[in-house]
């Protein structure tokens, strides 16, 4: 449920390449992610955002939980955001997506069937929660 109670969070996955020259690159930058992209994924209802790395194929899988009632919205507020622009410029020269065309994310790029990172369909979860187990 969302912090309010009132909206059942749904989960998210999606994946990209990553480069394998730029793998100690985007690992360094993630274990210091910049604090207002942190708290522009938090006030556009991101939870629990995680990213994997799978190192025989060189990709990225992404997982995070939405809390909020209107995702476009949301995401269009990331999308807007000056500082997550400037850190996905930061970030895009060391991934690969797997559909893209033209200008990337930071520089508007996107729309007319484009993913930077492709998402993935859910086809399981044992609906529980963390939680749960406490």
């Amino acid at each position: 449920m969302s912090e309010a109670g009132d909206t059942p969070s749904k989960r998210y996955g999606s994946v990209i390449g990553l480069k394998p020259e730029k793998y100690q690159e985007y690992k360094a930058l993630h274990a210091a992610v910049w604090p207002r992209v942190l708290d522009r994924l938090t006030k556009s209802n991101i939870r629990n955002y995680t990213i994997y790395y799978d190192s025989i194929n060189h990709m990225l899988f992404s997982h995070l939980e939405y809390i909020g009632s209107d995702f476009d919205k949301d995401m269009a507020a990331i999308a807007d955001d000056p500082i997550t622009k400037q850190w996905w410029a930061v970030c895009e020269p060391c991934q690969e997506p797997l559909k893209w065309s033209g200008p990337p994310p930071s520089q508007g790029g996107g729309g007319q069937g484009n993913t930077w990172w492709t998402p993935m369909e859910e086809l399981f979860h044992d609906n529980h929660s963390a939680m749960k187990f406490l």
